[in-house]
């Protein structure tokens, strides 16, 4: 998902299964959520259809000043660890849903859900200075498709 205007990201809510994991913007501290493709590998059989792209979602906290990158990092290793970001290979993944409130200028829709995530496994949250904006990882995960077939959904302002 790209935008033209800058989104602020006010609100995350993870829900799995009876458990609710509210994410907001603290001092120093800011949201950012990611919601990408991301192609398979792609088919070297002519008569298979590709496969629809992959959709991965992902959400970080954005530390303002340095004397809060070890907040966020606390704060992201703990969610973490409530979606099973340290999952081993053998583990079952649990599947959980996202809605996220934005905000910006001339945004058109001030909402967007993703009602079947799963999370993928990854190391521990670190500050990742490679970014245009670093940040510190909660989790990535691979977005499932609905009953509906979407895999997300953007609500009106």
């Amino acid at each position: 998902m790209t935008t033209a205007t800058r989104t602020t990201v006010d609100l995350v809510r993870l829900t799995l299964g009876d458990e609710e994991i509210t994410l907001s913007p603290a001092p120093a501290i800011e949201l950012r959520l990611i919601v990408e493709s991301a192609s398979d590998s792609p088919s070297l059989d002519v008569l298979t259809p590709p496969s629809s792209p992959e959709l991965k979602v992902a959400v970080d906290l954005i530390p303002t000043d340095r004397s809060s990158v070890a907040q966020c990092e606390s704060w992201a290793a703990r969610v973490g660890a409530q979606l099973g970001t340290k999952a081993g290979p053998w583990d079952a993944l649990r599947e959980f849903s996202l809605e996220a409130a934005l905000s910006g200028e001339g945004l058109p829709y001030g909402r967007v859900s993703v009602p079947h995530l799963t999370i993928t496994p990854g190391p521990a949250p670190f500050l990742d200075e490679d970014e245009p904006l670093p940040g510190i990882r909660i989790f990535t995960a691979k977005a499932r498709t609905s009953r509906d077939g979407s895999k997300y959904r953007l609500h009106r302002a």
